[in-house]
């Protein structure tokens, strides 16, 4: 995610204010009983090139295996669905414009989220001044699902603010001379990660989940998006004889995290690289050795048997890939309430898919869910442990395929 994130964005969702202003009437689907006989369109955009490519090109790997598994088996009410996908370059001010085109130009039927925060902020109130649902499979935050006023739901089954809810749950349920007690935590200057360290609304975050577990945080440290030297962040963390170390990053800087950890040989008793999906993505096996003991975060873990996951394990193993992605998971999961909502409402009318949303459970890759309010889905999570290069899940205690592996 670019460093100039949070000004970008802002100025993107101001825009999106005031250039997206779209006739509700003319977007948000009419009378059930004026259903089109074509396809049911279906727009979002990803960022194909660009700094996001590597993730998106996955959604993209989804989104065309669901459509062809829907299509081979009659679509959805008898309409087969058309993907509609463009590239917006991962950007927002591109993607502003695409989803423009997609609510006038191409009169979608329903709208995807883009992937990333940095890119889907602008296009929350965008959706929704033209009369959309936005289907969001792309990004977990509460903020703008509080924003988005029921108009967004997403089927990430943790927010932000969730993120190493369940590291800390795995830790209590260690013996007590096992357990760490003391908690480090380099974090992203950026607000998706702050909001990991912090919460939301005064509740979860990294800092409160260690103080409710009766742990003490001795180093708490921000790093900004262009550094690149870890290695006085790394001496810091040690000096604080940090036991429960917590990388709160991105990818790329929390890959870098890692490996200067392991260079300097701090081995803390555990290493989460909790701050977003790291441990899940096909390129982990790529750094070696310092992925040894890291725990990590994700959406459902294949033996929990739920629906499509057997489907995204193939994918995955077509792929080259040794665990399917979090995002993966949940790219799936929003296909399938989109079809399900779509045969069950009997419609693509957005006042009454919502209503059809609001009220039913859902059977999805991430399990049963029935939307909150806000458009959120109640808390599950898997958290992984990488062990003699193999990723296992070690939590909750009855997926785990493996004790919780902690050093010294």
């Amino acid at each position: 995610m670019p460093k100039w994130y949070t000004q970008a964005a802002r100025r993107a969702v101001v825009a999106a204010v005031v250039l997206g202003t779209f006739p509700l009437s003319a977007c948000a689907g009419g009378d059930a009983a004026e259903e089109p006989d074509g396809p049911i369109k279906i727009g979002g955009t990803l960022g194909l090139t660009g700094a996001l490519a590597g993730p998106a090109g996955e959604y993209k790997a989804i989104y065309d295996m669901w459509a062809a598994q829907v299509n081979k088996a009659g679509g959805i009410s008898g309409r087969k669905v058309e993907m509609i996908i463009k590239n917006d370059d991962s950007t927002p001010a591109t993607a502003q414009t695409l989803y423009q085109s997609l609510l006038t130009t191409d009169q979608v039927d329903i709208l995807l989220a883009p992937y990333s925060t940095y890119v889907g902020t602008p296009i929350v109130p965008l959706a929704r001044s033209g009369g959309k649902i936005l289907f969001n499979g792309g990004f977990p935050s509460e903020p703008l699902s509080d924003e988005a006023k029921g108009w967004m739901v997403g089927t990430y089954p943790y927010m932000e603010s969730q993120y190493t809810r369940g590291v800390f749950e795995a830790v209590k349920s260690l013996p007590a001379d096992r357990r760490p007690s003391r908690v480090g935590i380099l974090t992203l200057n950026n607000p998706f990660t702050l909001a990991v360290r912090d919460g939301h609304k005064g509740e979860n975050g990294a800092i409160r989940y260690a103080e409710d577990a009766g742990m003490e945080v001795v180093y708490n440290e921000e790093y900004s998006s262009d550094t690149t030297d870890f290695t006085s962040a790394i001496n810091s963390a040690k000096a604080a004889r940090v036991e429960l170390f917590l990388v709160l990053g991105l990818p790329e800087d929390s890959v870098r995290i890692l490996r200067a950890a392991h260079t300097q040989q701090f081995a803390p008793k555990l290493t989460c690289a909790c701050g977003s999906q790291v441990s899940t993505l096909p390129t982990w096996p790529e750094v070696g050795a310092a992925t040894e003991g890291v725990l990590g975060t994700t959406t459902a873990w294949p033996s929990q048997g739920f629906e499509g996951l057997d489907e995204l394990a193939a994918l995955s193993r077509s792929r080259g890939e040794e665990v399917i992605p979090a995002y993966a998971i949940v790219a799936y999961s929003t296909l399938q309430v989109v079809q399900q909502a779509i045969a069950g409402a009997g419609t693509t009318d957005q006042d009454r898919l919502r209503e059809y949303i609001y009220s039913h459970t859902f059977d999805t890759a991430v399990g049963k869910i029935k939307f909150n309010p806000n458009g959120t889905v109640p808390y599950s999570q898997v958290i992984v442990q990488t062990i003699g290069g193999k990723t296992f899940p070690i939590w909750p205690a009855d997926l785990a395929d493996h004790d919780l592996a902690v050093s010294r």
